[in-house]
């Protein structure tokens, strides 16, 4: 024992300690865990980790595309069977016309102020909601420009039940000026029975 000591210049207990570091350092580079459960992660687990995080975000972050809240807004009720798709949003409350759920006029019994308007209280250009829109209209190319689609010039206006028909009107006009051309509008779905009031 002695002489073998001296050959290699370590004692029993180093050249143990030092077989069971070679076998651990294998291990490792295998891919197995040593019994102080230590170990590396796989990429591929992380990846996968990663792609259930993205697809429980996406999933999570809006399963409707159209947004109808607020207390002063009541949208109407119909047997309608299209559903709502994502594009640039219009709503009238009684208080507010929001574009993409961002504030961009007051409205006040019904109508917005004469102030607001290009052409004064006759006109049907309302030139804060202009602006909005013409923002909105132009993010909206670039997202469609970097995703390689069309772009639709499609808008969903969001009315609450009681909104006067000028205002209406006034708005369509706006964003016809803003290369919105096609207009879509959002109802609640509802059964037949439930709009007969049976």
């Amino acid at each position: 024992m002695a002489n073998q000591q001296e050959m290699s210049g370590f004692s029993a207990e180093e050249e143990e300690w030092i077989k069971a570091q070679r076998a651990r350092k294998e291990r490792r580079q295998k891919g197995g865990r040593d019994e102080e459960g230590g170990g590396s992660m796989n990429i591929n687990s992380l990846m996968d980790i990663l792609v259930i995080l993205l697809v429980f975000l996406l999933k999570s972050y809006g399963d409707q595309p159209i947004k109808v809240t607020g207390p002063d807004l009541q949208v109407p009720k119909s047997t309608t069977q299209l559903t709502p798709e994502d594009m640039t949003t219009i709503t009238i409350s009684r208080s507010t016309i929001l574009v993409n759920d961002k504030k961009a006029v007051d409205v006040k019994d019904g109508s917005v102020d004469r102030s607001q308007k290009k052409g004064g209280e006759s006109s049907l250009y309302i030139q804060p909601l202009f602006d909005s829109l013409t923002e909105a209209v132009n993010k909206k190319k670039r997202q469609q420009q970097l995703l390689n689609q069309k772009y639709e010039p499609v808008a969903t206006i969001i009315a609450d039940q009681t909104t006067p028909y000028r205002l209406v009107t006034e708005v369509m006009y706006t964003a016809g000026q803003a290369e919105l051309s096609k207009f879509k509008f959002a109802v609640i779905k509802g059964t037949r029975s439930s709009l007969s009031g049976k």
